[in-house]
């Protein structure tokens, strides 16, 4: 009996220390990762798809196998459809060219936040065993995009988008931080919001 009580711990230490060694490799290269993916959501010459956002009608390009992997407006579609955005324009592109998709409601700063949101996310998360990392590339991510005036805008578009996390994370973010100091920069937000969704239809 005690054979077996010190081989299973022996054995758990071993497996411990295993996936704290694999973990560790795999989050040393995370930093890289990230990076190549930030290029790559720039990438002009690989993008399939082009946004065309707000009244200027910026450019940011994407990748619709991403956006396949992360968005429910990407998932839910029929045959021929590119994307299921509310409020959204899909224009018809030449062969090897990004097809664009308009928004004229989103502002790109936002969008931008989002699209690098939805490339690195998955990145971040890597690592069942790694919760404290994984908490502080989260943390990193969130505090770029989770500004009280701003908050609003994305929840609705990851609501639009179908990222369930994200509209989730700005949802526990007004939750957590509202206060009588930033109750008006909220209302402001929510109001410009409404503003813009009625201007939309």
């Amino acid at each position: 009996m005690k054979y077996e009580i010190s081989y299973h711990s022996d054995s758990e230490t071993m497996g411990s220390r295993a996936q704290s060694v694999i973990c560790d490799k795999v989050l040393a290269g995370l930093p890289q990762l990230l990076d190549d993916l930030q290029k790559l959501s720039e990438d002009q010459d690989t993008a399939d798809i082009v946004f065309v956002l707000g009244s200027g009608e910026e450019r940011v390009y994407a990748h619709r196998i991403i956006l396949m992997a992360r968005c429910k407006s990407f998932q839910n579609t029929k045959r021929g459809e590119i994307c299921r955005i509310p409020g959204c324009t899909v224009s018809t592109s030449a062969p090897g060219t990004p097809t664009p998709i308009r928004l004229p409601h989103i502002e790109p700063d936002i969008f931008r936040q989002f699209i690098l949101y939805v490339s690195e996310k998955e990145c971040c998360c890597m690592g069942k065993s790694c919760a404290d990392k994984k908490r502080k590339y989260k943390k990193f991510i969130f505090q770029i995009m989770l500004q009280d005036s701003k908050v609003f805008e994305m929840l609705t578009l990851a609501q639009d988008m179908g990222v369930e996390e994200l509209k989730i994370a700005c949802e526990d973010h007004v939750s957590k931080t509202m206060s009588v100091a930033n109750a008006c920069t909220f209302l402001t937000a929510v109001m410009e919001i409404k503003e813009k969704a009625c201007g939309k239809f």
